[in-house]
């Protein structure tokens, strides 16, 4: 059984991913629990029922236990020394503000940006929209007016900020995530901003397909059914640490974290057979230079 360790200094450098860390200590001790009685925890502990449900949740309406707590509980689970110091280490890691936490975005946009710039691989499947990570300006601009006519221009500057930061991160990190992005021709096809503004974003997308971390595939219509009709978009966050790995679904009014064994497995079927059901990289450049010279004659 570990030792009650004495307080650390919560100044210590983190490792710049503190919602992650949040992530991580928050599955860790869900796993850790096992099939201990919840209520036999929380009495145990000494502590709230609503306090360890915080504590055990790595989503919204989570929440860092404080270092007495989490001591009470790593001692009531009987880990080991090396256990002990890695969850106190995360706890620490978690408490530190992350690059987004001064940002006025949403919770569960800030868990999916730090995951997002986590992860190994990234994954995503698209009925509507282009990727947020290869969207030009204009057209990250024309979808955010579309949402919401009604946004006042510094409110959509500040929103266009928050993506070029994202983009820019990404681009910048030779370590950073492979993109594998699947796209429905229905994603290709709306002159969103106007003709030359997406034949604009389709060469963007066919410069994007030479980068040496992104893989484009397009769906066309002509392939019918397929795996992706009941779905608008979906995107598989993988990360080193297969606990973190995370499925996001995004609609109006819910986004969800789907981190279950399960859950990973049947996305991962599904983009699978997305993948096998769209263009190949060149014939994808090869379709979306025509989609664009299209939008390009209109516009003459």
């Amino acid at each position: 059984m570990a030792r009650r360790g004495s307080r650390q200094d919560e100044t210590t450098n983190s490792t710049g991913r503190p919602t992650v860390a949040r992530w991580e200590l928050a599955k860790r001790l869900r796993a850790l629990r096992g099939e201990r009685s919840f209520n036999e925890v929380v009495k145990a502990v000494r502590t709230a029922g609503s306090s360890l449900s915080r504590w055990e949740n790595p989503g919204e309406g989570g929440s860092v236990p404080g270092q007495l707590a989490l001591e009470r509980l790593l001692h009531h689970y009987e880990v080991d020394q090396e256990t002990w110091d890695r969850m106190l280490e995360l706890r620490q890691q978690a408490k530190v503000p992350g690059w987004w936490q001064t940002l006025d975005v949403a919770e569960y946009y800030g868990t999916f940006m730090a995951l997002e710039e986590a992860a190994t691989d990234i994954r995503t499947w698209q009925s509507q929209l282009i990727p947020g990570l290869l969207q030009t300006e204009e057209y990250a601009r024309a979808v955010l007016k579309a949402d919401n006519s009604d946004r006042p221009p510094d409110v959509v500057d500040y929103h266009m900020d928050i993506r070029a930061q994202r983009q820019e991160r990404w681009k910048a990190d030779d370590n950073g995530p492979h993109i594998w992005a699947i796209i429905s021709e229905a994603a290709v096809r709306p002159a969103v901003g106007g003709n030359a503004a997406m034949a604009r974003q389709l060469h963007h997308l066919i410069s994007m397909a030479d980068h040496h971390r992104v893989t484009l595939q397009v769906l066309p219509f002509s392939v019918g059914t397929h795996a992706g009709m009941v779905l608008s978009s979906f995107v598989i966050l993988r990360l080193a640490e297969d606990l973190l790995s995370t499925v996001h679904l995004e609609g109006q009014g819910a986004n969800l974290f789907l981190d279950s064994k399960d859950d990973l497995a049947e996305y991962g079927s599904r983009f699978n057979k997305l993948r096998a059901a769209a263009l190949g990289t060149a014939a994808t450049c090869e379709f979306l230079a025509k989609v664009a010279e299209e939008l390009e004659k209109e516009n003459l």
